[in-house]
């Protein structure tokens, strides 16, 4: 009985050690690789966020930089499923040969709540916090990057849930670091979860996933924009062009098509969408990731190289290519159509992304 009763009272939280908090990464003190570190992750986020702001193609590259940030969140909270399997999700697709994901829980279930929240008109930091922060000390001293690292660390120790992960690029463009939320700055580690390891190495930690999301997402920038000025070159060059062009603008914000999904968008039959797949496919603007002769699966070739489904070109990149009327002309009305993507975008943020089965 005594021992029973015992039990309860420990369940119950009278037998509970309470670990002192953690150190806030605030006050850690300064060493020259810390510093290094907070520097080089600045310098790139600052890069990107210029760079981005600059692009016309933003909206198409902020969809990519989402699947690239959930990815991130899924990884820290151990759900196994990567960003390949995410994009095929959104494109209606089913890759052969990868498996279903091995959770019980719905993966996705963050996805649109995340979309509201990226699209949301800018306020306040602390507005929408489902925990109450109180200003840790050297909170006014700190570097603001670090502040938000800060929050984030708060934030995760409270939640368990993807949220904590996905509310690092809203907080950087609400305490002014970047002038929109760039979705792929997701980071964080799974010991914040318990307050676990040295203080000083989690920070270092975090401006290295900071710096490598910001070079990563404006390599991936650079071949978006490379891809969609070489498919419109190609689309100019052809005699008959057909539906490659609104095959090329479909890309932009569905870069993962098979002939079964592609058909109904374009009112082509399997076949014919099929043939216009392996033409584009001739022309560089898409790229088989299925290595198959029946029910082939394409991505566009930044897609592609981003997630490693084809091996980088050797030797010199192919130049780009030199201005003509007719390649004005296509790239003209790719810029006259971004607001037809920018509605394509909306509407593809306010679904769930669903894992189709394979056929």
């Amino acid at each position: 009985m005594h021992y029973s009763m015992w039990t309860e009272l420990s369940l119950l939280g009278y037998n509970y050690s309470v670990s002192p908090p953690p150190l806030p990464l605030t006050v850690l003190v300064w060493t020259p690789d810390l510093a290094d570190a907070l520097a080089r992750a600045s310098a790139a986020l600052a890069r990107l966020d210029a760079r981005i702001s600059a692009s016309s193609f933003a909206p198409a590259w902020d969809l990519r930089a989402r699947w690239s940030g959930y990815a991130a969140a899924l990884q820290l909270n151990r759900i196994e499923l990567e960003e390949i399997d995410i994009i095929a999700a959104q494109c209606g697709l089913r890759l052969p040969g990868r498996p279903l994901p091995a959770t019980v829980l719905d993966p996705f279930s963050a996805w649109e709540c995340w979309g509201v929240s990226l699209a949301a008109p800018q306020r306040h930091w602390r507005e929408d916090l489902p925990f109450t922060f109180d200003l840790p000390e050297g909170w006014a001293k700190a570097p603001i990057l670090v502040r938000a690292l800060a929050l984030l660390d708060a934030w995760a120790s409270k939640d368990p849930s993807l949220a904590p992960w996905l509310a690092l690029p809203v907080l950087l463009h609400r305490m002014g670091l970047t002038d929109r939320p760039l979705p792929c700055l997701v980071a964080g580690d799974p010991g914040q979860r318990f307050a676990q390891g040295p203080r000083p190495a989690l920070l270092m930690r975090l401006l290295k996933q900071i710096a490598r999301a910001s070079e990563d997402s404006l390599v991936r920038l650079e071949r978006l924009e490379a891809t969609a000025l070489r498919s419109a070159a190609a689309i100019a060059a052809q005699r008959r062009p057909g539906q490659l062009a609104t095959l090329g603008r479909l890309a932009l914000t569905c870069p993962c098509l098979a002939a079964r999904t592609l058909a109904p968008q374009l009112g082509l039959t399997i076949s014919g969408a099929g043939k216009l797949l392996e033409r584009a496919t001739r022309l560089g603007m898409m790229v088989n990731i299925s290595a198959r002769e029946t029910w082939r699966a394409y991505a566009t070739p930044d897609i592609a190289l981003a997630l490693g489904l084809v091996p980088p070109a050797r030797g010199r990149p192919p130049g780009t290519p030199s201005p003509s009327p007719a390649l004005d002309t296509v790239l003209a009305t790719f810029d006259a159509e971004m607001a037809e993507i920018d509605a394509r975008l909306a509407r593809i943020g306010a679904t769930t992304p669903r894992i189709l089965p394979n056929h």
